[in-house]
C-alpha cells in the first residue's frame, strides 16, 4: 500500500481526542506546580517554550501502577480510568497503568470499553486464552464450556491454548477458546452433558482431557467414568475397558459403581459370558442383586451352586429383587431330580 492508498484508508480524525487531551493536561498542571526555573529564560530559551515543553511533559507524565480486585454477583461497573471502563458480574483481577492495563479474569462476564485512539493497551488473560485490545466494546465470559469472547465495536486478537488464533470482530461473531486443563475439559464435557449435545461432542472432549490428564489422579477417574458411561451406547467393549482402566488407577473411589455399571451393560448387550467376571467380583463384595444375576447366568450348568446363591441372598433382598430371586430358587427346585 502506497502513502496514497495510506491516507485514503485511515479513520476519521475522533472529535473527542482534542478535548480529552485538554483535560488530561489540565488535571497534571493543577496537580503539579513546576519550578520557577522551567519557565525561566536558561539558555536562551523563552517563557513561550519553557511553557510548551512542561505541557509535554505534563501529557506525557505516566500514572502510577496499581491493583484492582473484582468480585461482584451483579453487574458492577468499574472505572478504571478516563480510557478503560469494565462492567463486572464475575472475579478478576486488574493490575497497570491507566493506558497499559492487564486483566487476570477468573470466571463470570466481564464487559470492557476502551475509548480508541488513546494509545491504550489492554489484554484479558485466563487458562483459555490471550486477548489483546486496542480501542473498542467488547465481552469476556468464562464458564464451564470455555472463554467466549464477543466485540461490540472495533476488533480483537485472540490467541487461545487450544491452538486457535486470530481476530474477533462484531460482523465474525463471538469465538470460544476450550479449555486446555484435565479439570477444565471435564467440566466442559459436564456442561455439554447438560445442554443435550450429542454423544461424539461430549467424546471429544473427553479424549481430550484423558489425553492430558495425569494417571492416577482423582480428574483422569472422573474422565474415565465419564467416558464409561458415554461409550456404553455406542462402543460396550470400549466402556468396558474405560471400566478396567479406571479400577486400575490410584483413585478408584467409586469402584462398586463403576464394577456394577460395567457388569449390567455386559449382561445385557454380551450375555452372561462377558458378565460372570464383573458378576463374581461384586458377589464376592457382598453385593445380593448381583448373586441373583449370577445364579441365573450359571444356573443351567451349575445349578447346585446357583440355588446356595439365591439362598444366601434371599434374606438381605427385598421388592422386585426378592421376588426375582424366590421365582429363580422355584425353577430350580423344579428342575430338581
Amino acid at each position: 500500500m502506497d502513502l496514497r492508498d495510506a491516507i485514503e484508508h485511515m479513520e476519521e480524525p475522533d472529535p473527542r481526542a482534542v478535548d480529552r487531551i485538554w483535560r488530561r493536561f489540565e488535571d497534571s498542571r493543577a496537580r503539579r506546580r513546576w519550578p520557577a526555573w522551567t519557565l525561566a529564560g536558561a539558555g536562551g530559551l523563552g517563557l513561550a517554550g519553557a511553557a510548551v515543553a512542561a505541557a509535554v511533559v505534563a501529557l506525557s507524565w505516566p500514572s502510577a501502577e496499581r491493583t484492582l480486585q473484582l468480585e461482584s454477583l451483579a453487574t458492577r461497573t468499574h472505572t478504571w480510568s478516563e480510557q478503560v471502563s469494565l462492567d463486572v458480574t464475575g472475579r478478576g483481577t486488574v493490575r497497570g497503568t491507566d493506558q497499559d492495563v492487564q486483566i487476570r479474569w477468573l470466571s463470570g462476564h466481564l464487559r470492557i470499553e476502551v475509548e480508541p485512539n488513546t494509545g491504550t493497551r489492554l489484554q484479558v488473560h485466563t487458562d483459555e486464552a490471550r486477548v489483546q485490545v486496542i480501542g473498542t466494546v467488547l465481552s469476556v465470559d468464562r464458564g464451564a464450556l470455555g472463554v467466549a469472547v464477543g466485540v461490540e465495536k472495533g476488533r480483537v486478537r485472540v490467541t487461545c491454548r487450544d491452538g486457535w488464533s486470530g481476530d474477533v470482530t462484531a460482523e465474525s461473531g463471538p469465538h470460544t477458546c476450550q479449555p486446555v486443563t484435565p479439570a477444565g475439559l471435564l467440566g466442559r464435557a459436564d456442561a455439554l452433558l447438560d445442554q443435550g449435545a450429542g454423544d461424539q461432542t461430549v467424546l471429544d472432549t473427553l479424549d481430550r482431557g484423558i489425553a492430558v490428564a495425569a494417571p492416577g489422579t482423582p480428574v483422569m477417574g472422573e474422565l474415565l467414568v465419564r467416558r464409561m458411561r458415554q461409550r456404553a451406547p455406542l462402543d460396550v467393549d470400549g466402556a468396558l475397558a474405560d471400566a478396567e482402566l479406571y479400577l486400575a488407577t490410584d483413585a478408584a473411589d467409586r469402584a462398586f459403581e463403576v464394577r456394577r455399571f460395567a457388569s449390567w451393560l455386559a449382561l445385557s448387550e454380551l450375555g452372561c459370558e462377558r458378565a460372570l467376571p464383573w458378576l463374581t467380583e461384586l458377589h464376592e463384595a457382598g453385593s445380593a442383586p448381583e448373586s441373583v444375576l449370577l445364579a441365573e447366568c450359571i444356573a443351567a450348568d451349575d445349578p447346585e451352586r446357583a440355588r446356595r446363591l439365591l439362598v444366601g441372598a434371599l434374606p438381605v433382598l427385598e421388592g422386585e429383587w426378592n421376588e426375582r430371586a424366590t421365582r429363580a430358587l422355584s425353577q430350580l427346585l423344579e428342575a430338581a431330580p
